[in-house]
């Protein structure tokens, strides 16, 4: 297994700081919509179109005023597929007088906060899951239940096994039409299928019942919920937490990571399994993605960031069935333990 690393993007940003004439850069931030960009691209990693709409402004004129905020190292730009996603760097990036762009990015949230933009920052986010939300709640008229003979990734006990002794309970998170159940309620004295489509939960609960899986119990809600965290926290926590092919539906990846860490039991384990870059943009019709696919230093960083030991990553040998619409891309496995006892 490979060792974890720090995290970085999904592709390589823009060029460091560059250096930037005093006049120039007056004239820069001396202008209220560049203002108005900086502070909400500090707020969150944005794509020009949710600049567009959250300054009420066309995409065209938003590159435009965005370009030489770039080129003076102001704004960072990452390629995610097609898309260009625009951060705020720190201030000891910019290459700028600190006082100077923390003056600026003041003033930036104040003209945001007085138009209203920035509180409309996490709500704009947060709409990148529509489409996942809307994809998953849908159930093909006159669709059957998945037969219980189903292909399954039997390469993901190799992982689960060193995980062990800790069997009282597992979590899968967005189990959807509940794939990994059959590997899972084996091995654990608990099982909990979790996931906000309760069309994907009636279909879980189906292939449960065809299989005969007692010990699996379904319950509608995401990660965060704190119903969800308070029924888990009851029983002591999880032994281990499972995100299979979800994370990349996510709109913040490491807020998932950080609340699916929050449900472990102290030695318990989050396993992730999830794409690899890849520039299969057809994959967002397909099955509503959000993200193409994580680099490994990104994936084992969010499990960090999250406060886990002992990361790991390792491919995933599958392979997945032919059927499905991902199996060509190329898929790994990260781990983390939450610490025995609090450091």
């Amino acid at each position: 297994m490979l060792a974890h690393a720090t995290p970085t993007q999904l592709a390589p940003r823009d060029a460091g700081p560059a250096v930037v004439a005093s006049a120039e850069l007056f004239r820069l931030l001396g202008d209220e919509d560049r203002l108005r960009l900086l502070a909400l691209c500090a707020a969150d990693e944005l794509t020009v179109g949710e600049l567009a709409e959250l300054t009420q402004d066309s995409q065209p004129q938003v590159s435009r005023k965005c370009q030489p905020l770039r080129a003076a190292g102001l704004l960072h730009g990452r390629r995610e597929g097609t898309r260009t996603l625009l951060s705020t760097p720190t201030t000891a990036e910019t290459g700028v007088e600190p006082a100077v762009f923390d003056a600026a990015l003041r003033e930036g949230r104040r003209l945001c906060l007085q138009e209203g933009s920035l509180a409309r920052v996490p709500q704009v986010v947060a709409a990148r899951e529509e489409v996942s939300r809307r994809f998953f709640e849908a159930l093909p008229a006159g669709e059957a239940a998945p037969a219980p003979d189903a292909d399954l990734p039997h390469a993901f006990a190799g992982v689960v096994a060193p995980l062990l002794p800790g069997r009282a309970l597992a979590v899968d998170v967005g189990a959807g039409e509940g794939t990994f159940l059959p590997l899972l309620s084996p091995l654990y004295e608990r099982v909990f299928a979790l996931d906000r489509s309760r069309a994907r939960l009636a279909r879980c609960a189906a292939r449960v019942a065809a299989l005969g899986l007692p010990n699996v119990r379904q319950l509608e809600g995401s990660v965060d919920d704190a119903a969800v965290m308070d029924e888990i926290q009851r029983r002591g926590g999880a032994d281990l937490v499972l995100v299979a092919r979800v994370l990349h539906h996510a709109a913040r990846p490491a807020e998932m990571v950080a609340a699916c860490a929050r449900l472990l039991r102290r030695g318990g384990h989050l396993v992730v399994l999830d794409y690899a870059p890849h520039d299969d943009e057809a994959m967002r019709t397909a099955q509503a993605d959000v993200w193409l696919g994580f680099p490994p230093e990104q994936l084992t960083g969010l499990l960090v960031q999250a406060g886990l030991t002992d990361v790991q990553l390792s491919p995933f040998a599958g392979p997945l069935p032919a059927s499905e619409p991902d199996a060509h891309l190329i898929w790994q496995l990260a781990s983390g333990r939450r610490a025995p006892v609090a450091v």
